[in-house]
């Protein structure tokens, strides 16, 4: 009997260890948890800056569209907007999500009222215009009236772009408005985003609405011109850059 007590001791002691360790790692190695899955729509545009284009499988479409709208639900004006537009990106009811869009951008630039729209807005419905969708281009247009500051910006060099690349549908959007209306939008994409267009820009965009011809094209013309003069004489009034040493 007293040679198997002294048999067991050891056994007992290392037991005793084991359960020290064992406790030990408890309280110092915490348990294993599973991270939170990523925002759907901060997966898609990382920062709230919306993607130009979504390369997306068939079958992982169903379900990120099944996520964004579900994203919908509790999301502020802002949020909303940008699923609209990746919904609308998507093709899913393009013209639902597109009007929705267009309602709080007539709302809150062509009527004067505050929508939580602004430059973020203009910038997801010329991303839209980009990828093809040209009926978008007329409400753009007619967003200069009470536009101001970064969304005076933002459209001015819109207008400019499109009218060198795409002077042709930019004059026929423009038959929708009235002529001050034409030669103030044209004025605007004179000035661009304030520096002007540039004198070999100027050049090719006149050019471009001289062989349009018409009495469009040739008013946009000549706010064209007024625009890109009024830039200059706002710039030369700018004192000089120190010159780097």
């Amino acid at each position: 009997m007293r040679f198997q007590l002294r048999f067991l001791v050891p056994f007992v002691a290392a037991f005793g260890i084991l359960l020290g360790w064992t406790a030990a790692l408890g309280q110092t190695v915490p348990a294993k948890t599973e991270s939170a899955p990523q925002d759907i729509v901060e997966q898609l545009a990382p920062l709230g800056v919306p993607p130009a284009s979504l390369a997306l499988k068939p079958a992982e479409r169903a379900g990120v569209i099944r996520s964004l709208v579900a994203a919908k639900s509790g999301s502020d004006c802002r949020r909303t907007q940008l699923i609209d537009y990746l919904l609308a990106l998507l093709g899913y009811q393009y013209e639902r999500n597109r009007n929705e869009l267009l309602q709080v951008w007539h709302g809150c630039v062509v009527n004067d009222f505050d929508h939580g729209c602004g430059e973020d807005t203009a910038d997801l419905l010329m991303r839209l215009y980009e990828r093809g969708h040209k009926e978008i281009l007329r409400p753009l247009l007619a967003g200069y009236r009470y536009s101001d500051g970064a969304l005076a910006e933002g459209l001015g060099t819109f207008y400019s772009e499109q009218l060198e690349r795409n002077p042709q549908d930019f004059v026929s959007a423009l038959a929708a408005f009235f002529p001050k209306q034409q030669r103030n939008i044209c004025r605007m994409a004179g000035e661009t985003d304030g520096g002007g267009m540039g004198s070999e820009t100027e050049h090719k965009v006149l050019a471009s609405l001289k062989a349009i011809g018409g009495e469009i094209a040739t008013r946009c013309a000549r706010g064209v011109r007024a625009g890109n003069q009024d830039a200059d004489s706002a710039n030369s009034d700018l004192p000089a850059e120190p010159r780097k040493k």
